[in-house]
């Protein structure tokens, strides 16, 4: 016999001969059904976690605007205590160019064009019989006019400070209070079409980078503001 010819035939029929199940060697692949279930499963996910993430992506950039925001009042209301009066735009602070997450510049309007009234805290006397022990006197000029006073305390060196803002009832002819402004800008309001503000406004005109004076517009409701005096820092939508 030819042994050439028996060999071949060997290792053709080892070649031709199938594997059992499960053996490492075993080659399979996916089926076209396999391969479209996989790609269903992969677009339902993705379906899910895009609007999640684009929603955190949108949370992340309020609260990085509401912290700069925050920021800017503190540097407008350091400019009023060293100069008594607050600056007519953001470039007398060195802001003008600073921008919103979205790319947009920083909005804002003067409101209180009267002299600030910077007073020193001093120490409250011993309380008497007839006091209660709860007033703090302030030197410095008191107004002779009606108005609402806001305080705040802010420090210089060792030095304590009472920062006055009054709001006067009506406009006068300084642009103080009642809604008039010291340049052409309009206040912001509320539902009530009130001033939000009495010393100044500063917001971010939001994700659509456009606005209106009024919250209550749908072209404000993304914005984000500061109101009532710094009392309020989000959404306008929220206030």
């Amino acid at each position: 016999m030819d042994c050439s010819l028996h060999k071949t035939s060997q290792s053709t029929d080892l070649a031709t001969r199938p594997t059992a199940p499960g053996r490492w060697d075993t080659a399979t692949g996916f089926t076209l059904i396999e391969l479209m279930i996989a790609v269903a499963i992969a677009g339902i996910l993705a379906s899910l976690a895009g609007p999640t993430y684009t929603d955190f992506l949108y949370k992340a950039r309020v609260a990085r605007t509401v912290a700069e925001l925050h920021g800017l009042a503190k540097e407008l209301q350091g400019f009023a205590l060293s100069t008594a009066q607050y600056p007519d735009t953001l470039a007398q602070i060195g802001r003008s160019t600073l921008l919103d997450p979205w790319g947009n510049p920083y909005q804002y309007t003067r409101i209180n064009c009267d002299p600030v009234t910077i007073g020193h805290l001093n120490q409250p006397d011993p309380p008497d019989k007839e006091s209660d022990g709860r007033i703090v006197p302030v030197t410095g000029p008191s107004p002779t006019h009606e108005a609402r006073v806001f305080l705040a305390v802010g420090y210089a060196g060792d030095q304590e400070l009472i920062h006055l803002v009054a709001s006067k009832g009506g406009g006068s002819s300084g642009g103080g209070g009642g809604g008039s402004t010291c340049g052409s800008g309009k206040p912001r309001k509320d539902h009530f079409l009130h001033p939000i503000n009495s010393d100044f406004d500063i917001y971010s005109m939001g994700r659509d980078g456009d606005t209106v004076a009024p919250l209550t517009a749908n072209k404000s409701h993304d914005d984000i503001i500061r109101a009532n005096d710094g009392g309020f820092y989000g959404l306008a939508a929220n206030f």
